[in-house]
């Protein structure tokens, strides 16, 4: 069954204005999980009760862009919110095997990459061999088109229509670029997975869904069948919570789903233990079980600006006329970083092949499975099994 197409744009624009330590093996995917997940905490304060989504994967592969682009105090301050410097032995090589193995087969996970650049900016000889060898293709060149930033935001917003299948559109906002953008790093990534379990779009059924604000509406739940881990968990601070992981056809990607086992419980009470560990300790503690889950047929789409966000994380320099410096990139002096865009756009619905919808006699068996019952406000992580890496992460407290 087709479960969910996700897209991300990533964008962080150059605007002309008026230190870590080397990770051990096999950790920059904890890393990068680690990171996205601490953005994601910090976007979401100011944020509240609201259904909002984003990559971590995308997020961390601009920033390790930036870290190829910047030197001094700001590229220190980008290695300490990434958690590793690029530099460091090995970690382009982990970090590049890491995006194959997202890329790999199985699941249908894109990645692009896109620098754009304004006419009369010339970048350093060395700046893209740099960042190929960091991240590995897909790298496009392409111009920014000059019109007052209109012609520039046309074009990088078609390249991301091209590159998320038509998902992602009106990244850039108007006013975003103007005649002093020089340069816009971008990153994009799609998804689209099949439902590795039995799932029949005739069982979807409209049921109560209990919003932040203490009132109900109904929606509609689609029901999925199958052994599914999961398990009943419990915070430090005591708040118990359920955990419920369905995998994708493949078996190499899965959602993994948590809300609070009692429904008044504000969706914070777990958002704000998002980290690389936590994650993994739900995962681990999770057992195989018949269950029925019943999950909201929802669709989100994210904005956000995370200049705010990453200073929030300490990453303040590059964004700071006065002390972003941008020479391992290109010569032209005073050059700062503006927006930095993400763009997510999630559907999950139970549309699917013949092929699964035929398999509804699972969910109709003669004695039915214990229900796990997403009626709440929850979170939702897409994880790459092989390597823990975090693929988006979002919350939905009202379908």
């Amino acid at each position: 069954m087709r479960l969910s197409l996700l897209s991300l744009l990533s964008l962080l624009s150059l605007l002309s204005p008026a230190g870590s330590g080397t990770p051990e093996p096999g950790q920059v995917s904890q890393l990068v999980t680690d990171f996205g997940l601490r953005l994601f905490r910090a976007a979401l304060s100011p944020r509240g009760d609201t259904n909002v989504a984003l990559a971590p994967v995308g997020v961390t592969s601009l920033l390790v862009a930036l870290q190829v682009a910047t030197a001094g105090r700001g590229r220190r301050q980008l290695e300490e919110a990434t958690g590793f410097s690029i530099d460091a032995p090995g970690v382009s090589a982990e970090l590049r095997g890491l995006l194959a193995a997202l890329r790999g087969p199985g699941h249908a996970l894109e990645v692009a990459r896109g620098l754009f650049v304004a006419r009369g900016v010339t970048l350093r000889r060395h700046f893209v061999t740099r960042l190929r060898r960091a991240l590995g293709p897909p790298l496009s060149l392409g111009a920014l088109e000059p019109g007052a930033g209109e012609g520039a935001r046309g074009g990088v917003n078609a390249w991301a229509r091209q590159r998320t299948r038509g998902l992602v559109t009106g990244l850039v906002p108007p006013g975003a670029l103007g005649p002093r953008s020089r340069l816009v790093l971008a990153c994009a990534l799609s998804f689209g997975g099949l439902w590795g379990v039995p799932v029949s779009p005739e069982a979807t059924r409209a049921r109560p869904f209990l919003r932040p604000d203490g009132t109900e509406v109904p929606v509609p739940m689609v029901a999925l069948a199958g052994r599914f881990r999961c398990g009943d968990l419990e915070s430090p601070s005591g708040v118990p919570f359920t955990v419920a992981e369905v995998p994708y056809a493949g078996g190499q990607v899965s959602l993994l789903l948590a809300a609070p086992l009692a429904r008044a419980v504000p969706i914070v009470a777990l958002s704000r233990l998002l980290d690389a560990r936590a994650v993994t300790a739900w995962v681990t503690r999770l057992r195989p079980a018949p269950r029925l889950l019943l999950l909201p047929r929802f669709s989100l789409e994210t904005s956000w600006d995370l200049r705010g966000p990453l200073e929030a994380l300490g990453v303040r320099d590059p964004f700071d006329p006065e002390s972003a410096d941008f020479t391992p990139m290109t010569g032209e002096a005073h050059l700062a970083l503006g927006p930095v865009l993400h763009k997510v756009r999630l559907e999950v619905t139970e549309n699917g092949t013949a092929a699964a919808s035929a398999s509804a006699a699972v969910v109709y068996s003669r004695m039915a499975p214990p229900e796990i019952l997403m009626d709440r406000p929850f979170l939702f992580l897409i994880r790459h099994r092989p390597t823990g890496t975090v693929l988006f992460v979002g919350q939905v407290t009202e379908p």
